[in-house]
């Protein structure tokens, strides 16, 4: 998502926009000091992230074309139960029904939308979340497997090598030594 925004985000908002109250209470927050106020901080700053893009997104028509596909009635249904349930074995026809099209007729538009057929995007989504589960350690391969919709590691393994050219253990080796690069700790002090 972040990738897909402007090197620079201009915003306006006018007083029935909901970025405008979130700021408001944002800088409510700013003014005191009280228990719980960088959890209120962190969360608020989120959301004003969330509505910043969606204002760039929804005033930009290069927007990315999941974006766009949002709020198109004919494919989301089927982006909300992928998205709400990415290791399910979804097939086109079931992708289809939850659209309430035949299947080629969703096929279409899916790929006019989207630029890609329901599978491959099923695919990507599925590899999108495996790469952040592997960024941040959380999850073992047989968890990652299981939560994007493959039956065993190995299938996994299989999948997101045909994917990202390499191994899901040598990929996230190499994500965490990009982070590790990423950070400098300031130098040690003699004194």
């Amino acid at each position: 998502m972040l990738e897909a925004l402007p090197p620079t985000l201009t915003l306006s908002h006018t007083h029935e926009d909901p970025l405008h109250d979130v700021i408001n209470l944002l800088s409510r927050e700013l003014e005191t000091t009280a228990p719980g106020q960088q959890t209120i901080l962190d969360r608020l700053l989120d959301v004003v992230l969330i509505h910043a893009m969606r204002a760039a997104y929804r005033d930009n028509p290069q927007s990315p074309r999941w974006y766009q596909a949002s709020s198109d009635p004919r494919v989301n249904p089927a982006l909300r139960a992928i998205h709400g349930d990415p290791g399910h074995a979804w097939t086109v026809p079931e992708l289809a029904a939850l659209s309430g099209l035949s299947r080629a007729a969703f096929a279409r538009a899916f790929q006019q939308t989207l630029g890609q057929a329901p599978m491959q995007y099923l695919t990507d989504w599925r590899m999108t979340l495996a790469r952040d589960h592997l960024r941040s350690g959380d999850l073992t391969l047989t968890q990652i497997a299981q939560r994007t919709g493959y039956t065993s590691p190995y299938a996994f393994a299989a999948a997101f090598r045909r994917h990202h050219g390499q191994p899901p253990g040598r990929w996230r080796q190499s994500a965490h030594n990009r982070t590790d690069a990423r950070v400098t700790l300031p130098a040690a002090s003699s004194h």
